[in-house]
C-alpha cells in the first residue's frame, strides 16, 4: 500500500519520521541507562565510591638486631632529606621569578610593547629580592650541614652534572624518535627537546637530618615558595660499626711485646654477620612478595614498593621477613572527611648470640695494626716477606649451647670498600671467611680420626703404634712424619699411645688409623661431626635456579669424599688406600670452615652430643637446628682426646707449647700463657692452594706462589676451678705457615679476652678501661 495514501501530506510524513527518530533515540538512551544502572550499576557505583576514598600508606620500620646482652647492633633511624628544586640548583629559578614579577607589575599588554633591552632592565631591578630568598636557603643548608660554600657548590655541581648527563641521553632518544616520525630537517630547527622529569624534581642537597632540623626547613619552605622540600628518609644504622679497642701487649711474643697498651680502631665490626640493606627494589623482591597481587589485586601491606629498605646479605637478608614490618594505612572519605586508620606494625626484633664487645676484641687481635697477622721473623715463613699482611678468621662458641659469641672475618666488608680494585680481587673482603670459606684441615682433624677409629673398633686406646718416620717401608719419600726431615735429623717418635700421639701430632699414628678405617668410613664419621653440609647458623638462605634446583648460600658445608669420588678412586688401583692414609692427617679431598672446626671440637667435649653452632637464639630461628644423629663417644675416649689436647699446649713436648726464636739469646715464648685456665688444643699446618701475588710491585697480581700453608689453631678452654671445656676457639691465618707459631698467639689472646669479658674466671672484669671512657661510650656510629 502506498504510504502517501495513509499519510497524505508531506507535513505528516515528516512528523512521523521525526517521531520514529525520537523513539529510536529514546530507546537507545533507555538501553544505555539500563546498561549503566542495572548491568554495570554495581561496578559503576564501586568506582564512584572509590573516587570518594583517599588511601594513604604509613611507613613502618625494620626490627632491631641485638647482641646477647641487648646492645642494639642494627636499627632504623628516623631521618629526613632536604631537597631543592632543580632550577634553583642551576640558578635559573631566580631569573624566571624576577621575569614573572616584572610582567605582573607592568601588565601583560604594556610588557609586550617593551623593547628587549627594557625588559631585561626591569628583570634586573627585581632580581635582588629573589637572590636574597635563595641565599637564605643556602645559608640554612650550610649551617645545618656544617660545611662551607665550596662544599655546597660541589654538591650543586654534582647534581647538575648527573641531570645534564641523563638529559643528553633522553634528548638523543627524543630526537631519534622525532626523525623517525617526521623525517630530518636540514635546518635542524623543528625538533625541540622536552624537559626530563629530573629537571622538574627536587634533589637532595642535605641528607640525613634529624626531626628538629627537618621541621625548620618545613617552616622555611612556606616562606620560600616551595623551593625546598623535606623527604622522609629513614636509614639503617649500625651503632657498633666502629669502636676503639684497648689491647694489652704485655703477653705477646717478645718482638711485639710492649708494657703499654695500644689503642686499635676496628671498623666494620660484625658486618659480615649483620649484612647490609639496599633501598633499591629488585624484580625478585616483587615476584616473591608483591605489594599488589597481579591476579587477585589483593594488597599485602608487607609487600615491596619503590623506596623500601630490603635486606641484601647476612642476617638482614636471611631474616628479611621477620625484620620487615607491615605498613599502616589511612582510608579517608573525601565527601565527609571521615578517617579509618590502621597503624603500621613494626618488624620483629632479633636477638643474636654474639657479644659485640668480645667480637670487637677478637677483631682487634686480627688487625694488621697489632702485628699478629703480619709475617714475623719467628713465623719462619721463608717464602713471604716480613711484614706482609695476612687474612684471617676466628670463631668463639659456647660448648654446652653451641652459641657463637664471636665470629670474625678479616678483612671486613667496610675495609674492603676502601681497597683498590686489584686488592679486592686478591683479598675477597666480601667473603665471610669464618663460615663461607673452606680450608683443608690438616692436623686439627686428628681428634676426629681418633674418635672414629676407637668407636669403630679399629684401634684400642691401650695399644701403641710405632712411628718409624715414614708409613711405607719401600717408599720413604711419601707419607712421612713431620719430624722425619733432614732439618730434624730424620727422627721418629717411636711407639706412641693415643694421647701422646695427639700431643706430638704424629702423622704415622694417624696414617695408620686412616688406613684401618678406610675412606668411606672416615667420610661417614666426618659427616657425623658436621662436615659436608652447612651448619645453618642463621646466615644460610635457599636460592632456586631457573631449573628449579635449590642450594643454600651464605654458609659453606666444606667437602668430604662422596660415593662418586670413592668410586672414581677405586678405579685407580692404589688410590683408595693412599687417599684414606692422607685423610687421616686432614689432607686430600677434605675441607671445612673455621666454624665447623670449633663446632666439631665442642661436639667432642660434649661426648658426641650434637648441638650445632648457632648465631640466633633457638626460639627465634627460622629452622630448627641440625637433625644429625648424635655420635655418642665413650667417656674414656673423650678423656683420652682431651688429655692429648691438653698435653699438646701444656706439656713441653707438645706442638703447641712454645715458640723458639732464631735469636737463641731470647728465651722461648710459652704460647698459651693465660693464668687460671686449662687449654685443650691442637695446632695445624695445612697445605694451601697457590697464592696470587704482585711480583712487579705495580699493585696488580700477576703470578702465583705455591708451597705455602695455612696456620690453624683449634681448641677448648675452661677455668682451672671447673676443669672442663667451656668454650671452643678456632683460628686460621691464611698462608701463615706454622699453626703454633702464627695462630697460637692469637688464640691465647682470645682466651685472655674471654677472661676480661667475664666468661672465664680470673680476668680483670671491668667495663672502664676496656674502651676509652666506658664500653658504651667507646661505640662511635
Amino acid at each position: 500500500m502506498d504510504s502517501r495514501k495513509l499519510i497524505p501530506s508531506m507535513f505528516h510524513r515528516r512528523l512521523v519520521l521525526l517521531v520514529v527518530v525520537m523513539a529510536l533515540i529514546v530507546a537507545a538512551l533507555g538501553t544505555q541507562i539500563l546498561r549503566l544502572s542495572v548491568v554495570e550499576g554495581a561496578d559503576r557505583r564501586s568506582q564512584a565510591e572509590a573516587r570518594l576514598d583517599r588511601r594513604i600508606y604509613l611507613p613502618t620500620y625494620r626490627g632491631e638486631i641485638r647482641d646477647r646482652h641487648g646492645r642494639v647492633l642494627a636499627r632504623d633511624r628516623a631521618s629526613y632529606d632536604v631537597a631543592v628544586r632543580y632550577d634553583v640548583v642551576t640558578g635559573s629559578w631566580i631569573r624566571d621569578r624576577a621575569a614573572r614579577q616584572a610582567r605582573r607589575d607592568i601588565g601583560s599588554s604594556r610588557w609586550n610593547q617593551l623593547s628587549p633591552e627594557r625588559r631585561e632592565s626591569e628583570i634586573d631591578q627585581r632580581e635582588g629580592a629573589w637572590v636574597t630568598m635563595v641565599d637564605r636557603l643556602w645559608s640554612a643548608i650550610q649551617r645545618h650541614g656544617e660545611f662551607d660554600e665550596l662544599e655546597l657548590e660541589r654538591r650543586r655541581d654534582t647534581i647538575r652534572a648527573e641531570v645534564q648527563s641523563l638529559a643528553a641521553v633522553v634528548w638523543e632518544q627524543q630526537r631519534v624518535s622525532w626523525e623517525n616520525r617526521f623525517g630530518t630537517d636540514d635546518e635542524g630547527s623543528s625538533f625541540r627537546p622536552r624537559p626530563i622529569r629530573e629537571q622538574r624534581e627536587h634533589h637532595v642537597l642535605l641528607p640525613g637530618v634529624d626531626a628538629q632540623v627537618a621541621y625548620e626547613f618545613q617552616r622555611l619552605s612556606r616562606d620560600l615558595e616551595g623551593i625546598v622540600e623535606v623527604h622522609d628518609a629513614s636509614r639503617r644504622e649500625n651503632p657498633w660499626n666502629s669502636i676503639d679497642v684497648v689491647v694489652n701487649r704485655a703477653y705477646l711474643p717478645r718482638p711485639l711485646r710492649v708494657d703499654s697498651p695500644v689503642l686499635v680502631r676496628v671498623d666494620g665490626i660484625a658486618d659480615h654477620i649483620l649484612g647490609s640493606v639496599r633501598d633499591e627494589i629488585w624484580a625478585e623482591d616483587v615476584n616473591r612478595r608483591p605489594f599488589v597481587h597481579p591476579r587477585t589485586g589483593e594488597i599485602d601491606l608487607g609487600g615491596y614498593r619503590p623506596g623500601d629498605i630490603v635486606g641484601s646479605r647476612g642476617i638482614e637478608l636471611a631474616f628479611e621477613d621477620r625484620l620487615r614490618g607491615l605498613r599502616g594505612v589511612i582510608n579517608e572519605r573525601r565527601d565527609t572527611g571521615e578517617q579509618q586508620r590502621l597503624e603500621p606494625v613494626p618488624g620483629r626484633d632479633l636477638d643474636l648470640t654474639l657479644d659485640i664487645l668480645l667480637q670487637a676484641r677478637v677483631q682487634a687481635l686480627l688487625s694488621h695494626e697489632l702485628g699478629l697477622t703480619r709475617v714475623q721473623s719467628w713465623h719462619q715463613n721463608d717464602q713471604l716477606p716480613i711484614g706482609r699482611p695476612l687474612n684471617s678468621a676466628a670463631v668463639v662458641l659456647e660448648v654446652q649451647t653451641g652459641e657463637v659469641l664471636a665470629m670474625v672475618s678479616m678483612p671486613t666488608m667496610e675495609m674492603g670498600s676502601r681497597m683498590s680494585a686489584s686488592r679486592r680481587t686478591v683479598d675477597f673482603p666480601w667473603v665471610n671467611r669464618a663460615v663461607e670459606a673452606v680450608y683443608p684441615p690438616g692436623s686439627i682433624i686428628k681428634p676426629l680420626v681418633l674418635a672414629a677409629a676407637v668407636e669403630e673398633g679399629r684401634h684400642a686406646l691401650d695399644h701403641p703404634i710405632e712411628c718409624t718416620g715414614h708409613y711405607y717401608e719401600d717408599r720413604q719419600t711419601i707419607a712421612r712424619c713431620w719430624i722425619f726431615r733432614e732439618h730434624f735429623g730424620f727422627q721418629n717418635h717411636g711407639p706412641l699411645r693415643a694421647a701422646e700421639a695427639l700431643a706430638r701430632s704424629c702423622n704415622i699414628f694417624f696414617y695408620s688409623l686412616g688406613d684401618r678405617l678406610g675412606l668411606p668410613r672416615l667420610s661417614s664419621w666426618f659427616a657425623r661431626f658436621g662436615l659436608g653440609e652447612p651448619l645453618q647458623l642463621g646466615l644460610a638462605i635457599e636460592r632456586v635456579d631457573e631449573e628449579g634446583a635449590s642450594t643454600l648460600v651464605g654458609e659453606a658445608g666444606g667437602t668430604i669424599p662422596d660415593e662418586r669420588q670413592v668410586a672414581r678412586l677405586r678405579e685407580r688401583q692404589d688410590s683408595i688406600p693412599f687417599a684414606a692414609v692422607m685423610a687421616g692427617i686432614g689432607q686430600g679431598p677434605i675441607t671445612w670452615t673455621p666454624v665447623q672446626a670449633a663446632n666439631a671440637y665442642a661436639t667432642i667435649a660434649r661426648g658426641g652430643i650434637v648441638r650445632d653452632a648457632t648465631l640466633v637464639r633457638d626460639e627465634q630461628r627460622l629452622t630448627p637446628r641440625s637433625s644429625r644423629e648424635h655420635a655418642p663417644l665413650s667417656p674414656r675416649l673423650v678423656e683420652t682426646i682431651l688429655e692429648g689436647l691438653r698435653q699438646s699446649v701444656e706439656e713441653s713436648f707438645g706442638t703447641g707449647y712454645q715458640i723458639r726464636y732464631d735469636d737463641r739469646d731470647l728465651p722461648p715464648h710459652r704460647i698459651m700463657n693465660v693464668p687460671g685456665v686449662i687449654n685443650w688444643a691442637k695446632t695445624g699446618t695445612a697445605q694451601a692452594p697457590a697464592l696470587r701475588v704482585d711480583s712487579t710491585g705495580d699493585g696488580i697480581p700477576d703470578s702465583w706462589m705455591t708451597g705455602l700453608s695455612h696456620a690453624w689453631f683449634v681448641g677448648l678452654v675452661g677455668s682451672e676451678r671447673r676443669r672442663e671445656p667451656e668454650y671452643a676457639i678456632a683460628v686460621i691465618v691464611e698462608y701463615g705457615g706454622s699453626g703454633g707459631r702464627v695462630a697460637g698467639p692469637i688464640a691465647n689472646e682470645i682466651v685472655r679476652a674471654l677472661q676480661d669479658e667475664g666468661y672465664l674466671e680470673g680476668g680483670a672484669v671491668a667495663d672502664a678501661g676496656r674502651f676509652p671512657g666506658s664500653a658504651e661510650r667507646g661505640a662511635r656510629p
